[in-house]
């Protein structure tokens, strides 16, 4: 976890997010991204787009259907306890998410390198101001 001071159901959702597969994590990501719940004045559609390539590569079939969040309960348990969170707990979810996907091993190089060099989380946590 990249915060040290992170709150009990923070953690909890984190745990639930690491042994989530990675495909699901940019799935995930992208749709806590969608609708923060909470107001920065940083650039999310950048990492919006830049997971939604990924999600693309891990996922061909991505922009040719509809997808069903029906399909992926484990995404649903967590989106619907992530709205339960109190707005710097989404904040904090939302950075360790994010880090979350950038430590993943995507067992792809071009998706890591893309990961590694445009997923500025570190500068999106300090942004949050946490």
């Amino acid at each position: 976890m990249l915060l040290s001071n992170n709150m009990e159901k923070v953690v909890k959702l984190v745990k639930d997010v690491d042994f989530l597969k990675g495909v699901d994590k940019v799935r995930l990501a992208i749709h806590i991204l969608e609708d923060l719940g909470f107001k920065t004045d940083y650039n999310i559609n950048s990492f919006i787009l830049l997971l939604k390539e990924v999600l693309e590569q891990l996922d061909p079939n991505y922009n040719k259907v509809i997808t069903n969040f029906a399909l992926y309960q484990t995404l649903t348990l967590i989106s619907a306890n992530y709205m339960e969170l109190s707005e710097l707990e989404k904040k904090m979810f939302s950075v360790e998410l994010l880090f979350n996907i950038f430590e993943y091993d995507f067992e792809n190089e071009d998706i890591n390198t893309k990961i590694n060099k445009e997923l500025n989380v570190y500068d999106y946590c300090y942004s949050l101001n946490i």
